[in-house]
């Protein structure tokens, strides 16, 4: 894979969005979650430092702790509404 394959697009604010995708690098395949922006100067948008890469093996890892940080928000009156996969 040379490309990588966009499997979410969220906002964050105005002007980022975190980007999930699936992507290969040096021989790595990973899940990436990574802020993009757009460049004022230019306009265009591209990737910034801030995101988290992991191994593809971990995602089922990532996923469970997802849902229990999920979980914890609803306990703690963070989010409305019932916690469901």
């Amino acid at each position: 894979m040379s490309e990588p394959v966009i499997i979410a697009e969220l906002a964050k604010n105005g002007s980022e969005t975190v980007r999930v995708q699936l992507t290969e690098y040096s021989g790595h395949r990973l899940v990436d979650a990574r802020v993009f922006t757009e460049y004022r100067a230019t306009g265009e948008v591209g990737p910034t430092k801030r995101g988290l890469s992991m191994k593809v093996e971990q995602l089922d890892d990532l996923i469970s702790a997802l849902k229990k940080a999920r979980d914890r928000a609803h306990a703690l009156g963070w989010l409305d509404g019932g916690a469901d996969d």
